[in-house]
């Protein structure tokens, strides 16, 4: 037994070895790869050097070429939905320009950032929804429906509220109304078994977004849709964090909008290019878009900007608009977010709110479905309260928020 033991150590002992020097060898490859977001190569490279061994495996598996990949193909498959729907708009000389455009200044965005940060609408009529009500509003949406049903959410669970939604979406899909259900298959593995059959059966389209793939050249855990996205005919859209599930309903306390106008079209775009994505079929067609144009005349004129943005992205848009957002406030600045662990940036732009005299105050989750994550986002609070800024933890329930 001594003997082995002492020959494994020996073995181990090279491997460690080999593995700390590819480790070394493959920063430059973390430092190419994550120009531009030092947080991530700083997170490779600490990943790299402390556990080498494992670090390797997770950055030559997940981390590098193989993202580049799926980027490249997700690209491709956004130019081509996005030409396909701008030729589409073009015809139906649709204006898609508002008054918004003081409040969000983001008209120079590069060419690559383009299709992911929306024009603001004017138009529109928008609707706060609490998680407690807003599945009962999404269900009478659903019943009203006539043409189609778009539904793009990470989780859907096979519990009380996910039959009620799959036994709802095929009851419209026997009536003939069309219905494509998109979700993510690792948030929802019930996109694999039994649980979607009945939709299936009564002709509905249901999809997992990247299945993964054990002994693919290419893994995909690490690209992932967290969308929530609801879409109805093409004149009622519902963005939101909560997913289909019980405790998203019960438990959670969570924030939607409902949007009815111009606006939903951004949602239906957004929706037509992961479903091109994943399906290749092609959406761009008048049946799906300006819906909304006939009751144009009864609709509040709420101005709306949509920014879209994922792992696909080279660039950061949510980010940099939050960025610009925080920069302009005047006067109050309120954020609720469930996984608090700004960037640099946003936290100098919140310091710097607070110079100018900005009442920021946060409200973030006592409670939390991923405990690392509140520590995390509590190691910040020195600095910020320092400042002045008031934080605030929610008591209740998860909060689950973005807003």
């Amino acid at each position: 037994m001594d003997e082995l033991f002492a020959f494994l150590s020996v073995w181990w002992l090279w491997i460690d070895l080999a593995a700390t020097v590819l480790a070394l060898i493959s920063i430059p490859s973390v430092l190419v790869m994550r120009r531009g977001r030092p947080l991530a190569a700083m997170s490779w490279i600490l990943c790299l050097v402390s556990i080498p061994v494992l670090g390797i495996l997770l950055w030559w598996m997940l981390g590098r070429r193989h993202m580049e990949r799926k980027r490249r193909r997700k690209r491709k498959a956004h130019d081509t939905i996005c030409q396909s729907i701008e030729s589409l708009r073009h015809n139906l000389n649709l204006s898609r320009v508002s008054r918004a455009d003081e409040i969000f200044p983001l008209a120079n965005v590069p060419a690559v950032m383009a299709d992911s940060v929306f024009e603001p609408t004017g138009g529109n009529d928008v609707a706060v929804l609490d998680s407690k009500d807003a599945f009962d509003v999404m269900a009478e949406d659903i019943q009203a429906a006539r043409h189609h049903v778009h539904a793009l959410f990470y989780i859907w669970q096979a519990d009380e509220t996910g039959r009620r939604f799959r036994d709802l979406l095929a009851e419209k899909a026997r009536e003939g109304v069309e219905v494509r259900v998109l979700c993510d298959a690792i948030g929802s593995p019930v996109t694999r078994g039994p649980f979607f059959k009945p939709l299936r059966e009564a002709g509905a389209s249901v999809v997992g977004f990247l299945p993964p793939r054990i002994l693919s050249r290419s893994p995909r855990l690490n690209f992932r849709n967290h969308r929530k996205i609801l879409v109805v005919d093409g004149e009622v859209g519902v963005i939101s964090g909560f997913n289909i599930g019980d405790e998203y309903r019960t438990r959670w306390r969570d924030v939607g909008l409902r949007i009815a106008g111009p606006a939903v079209d951004q949602l239906q775009e957004i929706f037509a290019d992961d479903w091109y994505y994943a399906t290749e079929e092609n959406l761009a067609d008048a049946a799906y878009f300006c819906q909304w144009k006939e009751d144009l005349g009864n609709l509040s004129g709420t101005d709306c900007a949509t920014v879209a943005s994922g792992p696909d992205s080279e660039f950061m848009p949510i980010h940099d608009a939050m960025f610009v957002a925080i920069n302009r406030t005047k006067r109050r600045l309120y954020i609720t977010t469930p996984y608090f662990i700004p960037s640099l940036p946003i936290v100098a732009a919140l310091r710097a709110a607070r110079y100018r005299g900005v009442d920021v105050r946060l409200m973030l989750p006592a409670l939390s479905d991923m405990r690392l994550v509140r520590w995390a986002a509590r190691s910040y609070y020195q600095e910020l309260l320092t400042v002045g800024v008031r934080i605030f933890e929610y008591q209740a329930s998860m909060l689950h928020a973005k807003v």
